[in-house]
């Protein structure tokens, strides 16, 4: 499963998530369940925006993990 989560990136680049709302012009809905790691349904436009913000790639706040079965 692939999770979408900034925290690591966001710790490292400094920035709150008000900062990553404004800069990248996404909801703080979409920027908390981002950080919490709790959802991966998010489009692609919109983790490239953040991606884009924070100046890493998209690949660098997408995780993947194990499936549980």
């Amino acid at each position: 499963m692939l999770i979408v989560n900034l925290h690591n990136v966001k710790w490292k680049k400094h920035y709150t998530r008000d900062d990553i709302v404004k800069g990248a012009k996404v909801s703080p809905a979409t920027v908390t369940k981002m950080l919490k790691g709790d959802s991966n349904d998010f489009r692609l436009k919109t983790i490239e925006k953040v991606a884009q913000f924070l100046g890493c790639n998209a690949l660098d706040i997408i995780i993947e993990i194990p499936d549980e079965e």
